[in-house]
């Protein structure tokens, strides 16, 4: 009986998580040797789910996620992996998660022997305008590169700044927003950019960001914690101009069949009239 009430106990305050296994084995991942992943693999996959790609024999090199022919979404650049560490994790924007349902993964790199793949519970704050959402630490000059592909599709000309969200809860931060390293590359800092102790905003209404971002592979976010201590960065979201932050379009579903997702992240075979996530866009369908 006693047994049976420790049991009952540790089952009542332990946390479920929900998971869904991908892949699992060992793959010896280089630049030739990637390791793909089907599109039917993420079918219950939704929106703000934290996808994790496990690994060992580590050497110090690095691991970048592809999906249709490039970066995927959502995701750093590179992720740099150290030799004592064991996985990566990045949560599913709706751009990632339209990418993964369409193209499936490609895990790309060198220097580590894939073991394992699974996503599940992440974040539930990831909207239609989050372009990267994680956890980045910032130190002494620490850079946060986004894929450029993060951007595609955007029509800038409906957003008036990004927010780059953070877990400082200070303002007397060092923040650079470059495209490019050398002239030509920054788009603000600390001293023209919105400081608060949630975020630092970059206005972009007198940039044209489509110019900014075309020669260029990534968006980079340099950071010095200066006298404070060292943070997390959390988001990049993107600011509208219009404050409900969903379009109107006029669409049939044989158009939009394989690009539709309700908020969920589900895909719709036949797509049913309101708010619906097309190309990673928030969008009301009549």
């Amino acid at each position: 009986m006693k047994k049976l009430f420790v049991i009952l106990c540790l089952m009542a305050t332990a946390t479920i998580v929900s998971a869904t296994d991908v892949w699992e084995g060992s793959h010896a991942v280089d630049w030739s040797s990637t390791l793909k992943i089907e599109s039917t693999k993420f079918a219950d996959m939704k929106v703000g789910d934290k996808l994790v790609i496990e690994f060992m024999n580590a050497t110090g090199e690095v691991i970048e996620l592809h999906s249709n022919g490039g970066m995927l979404p959502g995701t750093r650049f590179a992720h740099f992996i150290f030799p004592d560490q064991s996985n990566i994790e990045v949560f599913a924007t709706p751009a990632m998660l339209a990418n993964l349902k369409n193209y499936g993964l490609e895990v790309c790199g060198k220097g580590f022997t894939a073991t394992k793949i699974w996503y599940g519970d992440g974040k539930d704050n990831i909207d239609e305008n989050t372009v990267w959402s994680g956890y980045f630490w910032m130190d002494e000059w620490s850079t946060l590169e986004i894929a450029k592909t993060s951007f595609d599709g955007i029509n800038w000309n409906e957003y008036k700044a990004i927010r780059f969200y953070s877990e400082a809860n200070r303002t007397d931060y060092v923040i650079n927003v470059l495209t490019k390293w050398g002239d030509g590359g920054k788009l603000g800092d600390q001293t023209t950019m919105t400081m608060t102790a949630g975020y630092a905003e970059l206005n972009i209404e007198s940039m044209d960001m489509a110019a900014k971002l075309a020669d260029v592979d990534r968006l980079m976010v340099q950071c010095n914690k200066e006298g404070g201590s060292p943070f997390n960065f959390t988001a990049i979201v993107l600011v509208k101009k219009e404050s409900t932050g969903v379009s109107t379009m006029q669409m049939n579903s044989e158009k939009v069949n394989s690009d539709v997702y309700n908020l969920n992240g589900q895909h719709m075979v036949n797509p049913s009239k309101g708010v619906k996530i097309v190309n990673g866009k928030k969008v009301f369908i009549k």
